[in-house]
């Protein structure tokens, strides 16, 4: 599984954009071998840890 794969190599945050669902999975805190903070979005934006000045539209990631 990436998520896990991600973690392991301490990548910071890592989005999963599901478009059957219309949802984003923002995991953040890599711990352990896996993501300690995940939480799912439908609506609205959210701010990449990067990059918290940029609000990213999560009806904009959805379009496609």
């Amino acid at each position: 599984m990436k998520r896990k794969t991600y973690a392991q190599a301490g990548i910071r945050e890592y989005w999963v954009v599901n478009l059957k669902q219309r949802s984003v999975t923002v995991l953040q805190e890599p711990s352990q071998g896996d993501y300690q903070s995940e939480e799912t979005v439908t609506e609205g934006e959210v701010y990449p840890s990067a990059f918290p000045e940029v609000a990213v539209s999560i009806q904009r990631l959805l379009k496609g």
